[in-house]
């Protein structure tokens, strides 16, 4: 069991001095539909600067990758979204999420020691079971990111059971508060979407990113938006952030399955 404590509601407060300086432009939410939704609500009503950031201790409607939802109790998740505005080629704006996925397992690492690989393209995981998810959507001139990471939920609190969290994960009470593990996410997006955005080409993130991932090398199976599904090799990453296949295609939207090798 996990300590009353840890279960307090987030404190804004405590969030924006951790930060420490005055780019975050930070928003807490005690319960929302949806920050994503939010987010590019306000940002159809006007220009929002960099560095705003909508966080909710609970949201009632959150939104997964290709229609799917984001499920978790009351203040044992992290839940937010940002915006960022790239000033980047178009054709290279696919690795924003890739990036914020970066981010997000530098920041885990951090908090509690644990090293979470990243399904392709959007998945956070710990061993074979996901813990937290990214979506990205782009809106004009910018991209608004959305990222949920489970953190104290028990397992009767889990959605499915290919689910985990950071304190199920946890061996020796690393676990602390939220506000924490917020303030190291911020941190990290902004260090990792900052260096992205002023480079000339891919290389550093690519590196970066075939590090992390638990897709390179594995079979895989992907599934359409068309209903259409294959099995392929995943071999690599283009470019554009894209997948690259063993059939020589580069993938840039599927739903992706890691296949376990037959014994």
């Amino acid at each position: 069991m996990i300590s009353d404590q840890l279960r307090a509601p987030l404190n804004q407060e405590q969030i924006i001095s951790l930060l420490g300086d005055s780019y975050w432009r930070v928003s807490l939410f005690e319960s929302i539909p949806s920050t994503q939704i939010k987010l590019v609500e306000l940002l159809k009503a006007e220009k929002i600067p960099a560095g705003t950031v909508l966080i909710a201790d609970h949201q009632s409607a959150g939104r997964g990758r290709l229609t799917r939802t984001f499920e978790t109790p009351p203040q044992v998740a992290v839940l937010l979204s940002t915006v960022l505005y790239p000033i980047r080629n178009a054709a290279d704006q696919g690795w924003i999420p890739l990036i914020v996925g970066v981010a997000a397992a530098n920041a885990i690492s951090k908090y509690c020691g644990l090293e979470p690989l990243l399904k392709w393209p959007n998945d956070l995981l710990i061993g074979d079971l996901k813990v937290g998810g990214i979506i990205a959507e782009q809106f004009e001139n910018c991209v608004v990111v959305g990222i949920g990471i489970n953190v104290l939920q028990e397992i009767n609190e889990l959605p499915v059971p290919t689910a985990t969290s950071l304190l199920l994960e946890s061996k020796n009470n690393e676990i602390n508060a939220r506000e924490n593990l917020i303030s190291y996410l911020l941190q990290e997006i902004r260090s990792e979407f900052d260096a992205w955005n002023l480079a000339e080409d891919n290389i550093e993130i690519l590196n970066k990113y075939s590090k992390v991932s638990a897709t390179l090398g594995k079979q895989i199976k992907l599934d359409f938006q068309n209903g259409v599904s294959k099995e392929s090799t995943a071999i690599g990453f283009a470019e554009n952030g894209g997948l690259l296949i063993s059939s020589g295609e580069t993938i840039v939207s599927a739903d992706l399955t890691h296949l376990r090798a037959i014994q």
